[in-house]
């Protein structure tokens, strides 16, 4: 448990170093705001197009719902990819990922604890994000602000860490046997969850059978739960009340969520296992592909 402990500190420590030691502080700080804010701006500007295209028939609760999803799923993006890019930069750039496997450190929780640097990046552009988001008056009139339930919130975020460590995993464990190009696996992934899982709309509209999809990843019922945590629920008459998930109660996507997240828990252990040692077996560890 030291070694696991000492491992997780001081790689989240070399991961936070990795990440902000490219600019002065006060530029870094910067950066942590201004690029989650621009991003969902964009989807800001495209609601606003949206309405104005269809004469102000757009429901006013979509726009909390595309903002709060989006800055929630940038803690997806930063950790599938943190974790996953911490075997390409350690392995092909810094030639240091076999020493760190040889060294007393516990190899698992050196990617864990890249990848908590990553996410500690990614909730502080989530908070941000949604705090200016209440300064829009369209955002804070369409906010059910009787919604807001910070025990649900902590519950989502606590279950939501396990969820996405198991996914980093699984995508660390497959880019172990990969080459440097490997890199985009995670962004391919992430793009694909990204449109499944209901971030910019309800996967209602989605054909029958991916939705079926949908329902099957974790992150449709966290993201739904984050939602429901932070703004309540959407208004019976709205269309985002035909969700598949509308009907259900914060309890019973809690309860799915933890199912799910077991199911990729075990998954991702047991493809951690068999990757390490194919690499370690044909040598991908320490190969450095120069592609």
């Amino acid at each position: 448990m030291n070694e696991t402990y000492r491992t997780l500190r001081w790689s989240t420590w070399l991961g936070w170093q990795i990440e902000s030691n490219w600019a002065d502080i006060r530029l870094f700080v910067l950066y942590l705001i201004v690029k989650p804010i621009c991003g969902s701006m964009m989807l800001v500007c495209m609601f606003y197009a949206a309405k104005y295209a269809t004469a102000g028939r757009v429901p006013a609760e979509f726009l909390p719902y595309i903002f709060v999803s989006n800055a929630c799923y940038g803690l997806v993006g930063m950790v599938m990819f943190g974790m996953s890019n911490v075997v390409i930069s350690d392995r092909e750039s810094y030639r240091m990922l076999k020493y760190v496997f040889i060294s007393p450190a516990q190899f698992q929780a050196y990617f864990v604890g890249r990848g908590l640097a990553r996410a500690l990046e990614g909730l502080l552009g989530a908070t941000i994000t949604i705090t200016t988001g209440l300064l829009l008056p369209d955002i804070r009139a369409a906010v059910n602000a009787d919604g807001f339930d910070f025990g649900w919130l902590v519950v989502f975020l606590l279950l939501g860490a396990v969820m996405l460590w198991a996914c980093g995993m699984i995508l660390a464990s497959a880019v172990l046997n990969m080459s440097r190009s490997g890199m985009f696996l995670s962004e391919g992934i992430a793009g694909v969850v990204y449109f499944l899982s209901g971030v910019v709309f309800p996967i209602s509209v989605l054909p029958t059978g991916l939705q079926y999809v949908g329902l099957s990843l974790p992150t449709t019922y966290w993201l739904e739960g984050m939602r429901r945590a932070i703004t309540g629920r959407a208004p019976a008459s709205s269309p985002l009340a035909q969700s598949p998930l509308a009907k259900w109660d914060t309890g019973e996507l809690a309860l799915m969520l933890l199912a799910t997240t077991i199911v990729l828990v075990v998954l991702s252990q047991l493809f951690y296992r068999w990757s390490l040692r194919k690499a370690w077996r044909n040598g991908k560890i320490e190969e450095a592909t120069g592609m």
